[in-house]
């Protein structure tokens, strides 16, 4: 399972299964800043962030950003925060 989390409140509600470094993470640039982001990665997580924001509400965004995550994850579930 791949998570992927498109706001820091998606985030933070599976932050509790994030740090257990099970699964790889992918978030929008927006999710966390530089210093979280560094602080995670100490702890040898697996986050990966996109260089640009995801607007939740962008299914075309969203779409997009799935098809990187396939291409780096192929046959893998991926867990989306949210999609209206």
């Amino acid at each position: 399972m791949i998570i992927f989390a498109v706001t820091k409140e998606g985030f933070r509600e599976l932050e509790a299964v994030i740090v257990t470094g099970k699964y790889p993470v992918w978030i929008g640039s927006n999710v966390l800043s530089e210093s979280e982001l560094a602080s995670y990665r100490e702890m040898d997580l697996d986050i990966t962030n996109f260089s640009y924001e995801i607007d939740p509400a962008n299914n075309e965004e969203l779409d997009d950003a799935l098809a990187t995550i396939a291409e780096h994850h192929p046959n893998e579930r991926v867990w989306l925060e949210c999609r209206p």
